[in-house]
């Protein structure tokens, strides 16, 4: 079979897998939607209904639209209702404010089964769901509320498919190209999610990082060697150098600005590289990530005075950077 109907055909799949990854981008960090009319039974009262509203909006527990945010989720796990602080006129519903947002965490990657306009909320028809030619087609609108759906949904589908043709160009189809390829898309949902919401979810980290492990004793190769115990170790000790190092220049920067200066999910996300990588590799990605972010950090500040940026993406492109010339990085650095 020729190159280019093997590139064609990874093309494709990679174009498929993109549409679900855009799914998991959208609803990981959101878990259900509450409606103002989900609370106007508790208040009684339109207005103090919109007043809830954007008290719930202010205190960081839904955004605009209404779709629960990670803090909300984080007290339902352990049932926190105690937490769940909201303007004193609201505190003796809180339990039933509590439970009305408890209900409608229900959105899932698995539920629902079929994907939806995130206006209207109707399902897509299964011929408006192929990948980028669906778009496209529609020109980037609902088929149903006309209203314009955001590019990205087109460009994950395209880059999913493009690095996994690159990858193929770069490894074959061979381990190194179907283990990659899983990081790569892990990569991809943990950037734009953290783009959105300046978080990695747990699912993604904890979840890779097990993944991780059990792909480095399955293909030893990974971490150049035929024993399975050694590549074990070598995951886990790339594990512990990608969170430590993140860990270690997250504490000196707190101490140093006298605030929080690395999140905890950036912590799990090198980690989690780290077993896949070994820690050499993950190493390098630690030194040339912060020179990424630094270029788009001065600039967020110069442009729009922020003080915060994701540094998830930025580790993402280090890492596929490494993946593609790192080892050649490594002996050109120690060889040379």
């Amino acid at each position: 079979m020729s190159a280019i109907i093997i590139k064609s055909m990874i093309f494709i799949f990679g174009s498929l897998i993109g549409s679900f990854l855009n799914v998991c981008i959208y609803r990981m960090p959101r878990s259900g939607k509450v409606e103002k009319a989900d609370f106007l039974r508790v208040t009684g009262d339109p207005e103090h209904t919109d007043k809830l509203w954007q008290d719930l909006i202010e205190t960081g527990y839904i955004d605009g639209d209404g779709f629960v945010e990670r803090k909300f989720k984080k007290l339902r796990k352990g049932k926190k209702i105690e937490e769940f602080a909201l303007a004193g006129k609201y505190m003796k519903s809180k339990k039933q404010i509590f439970d009305i947002m408890d209900k409608s965490c229900v959105l899932s990657v698995n539920e629902p089964k079929r994907s939806f306009c995130p206006y209207c909320r109707k399902q897509v028809l299964w011929y408006d769901n192929v990948p980028m030619l669906s778009y496209l087609m529609l020109l980037g609108r609902c088929r149903f509320c006309k209203k314009q759906i955001s590019f990205r949904y087109f460009f994950v589908e395209f880059l999913t498919a493009a690095l996994m043709v690159i990858l193929y160009g770069a490894f074959g189809l061979s381990a190194y190209f179907f283990v990659y390829s899983i990081l790569i898309c892990v990569l991809v949902v943990a950037t734009f999610i953290d783009f959105d919401f300046q978080i990695i979810p747990d699912e993604i980290t904890l979840g890779g990082l097990g993944i991780g492990i059990i792909l480095s004793v399955i293909f030893p190769q990974l971490h150049h060697t035929s024993l399975r115990m050694h590549a074990l170790v070598y995951s886990l000790l790339g594990m512990l150098v990608g969170g430590g190092s993140i860990y270690l220049i997250g504490k000196f920067g707190e101490i140093l600005f006298k605030k929080e200066s690395m999140g905890g999910g950036d912590v799990k996300f090198l980690a989690m590289i780290g077993a896949v990588l070994g820690w050499q590799l993950t190493l390098l990605i630690f030194f040339l990530a912060p020179f990424f972010g630094a270029v788009v950090g001065i600039t967020a500040r110069i442009t729009k005075g922020s003080e915060v940026i994701p540094y998830g993406p930025y580790l993402s492109l280090a890492t596929f950077l490494v993946i593609l010339w790192g080892n050649n990085i490594l002996k050109y650095l120690f060889y040379v």
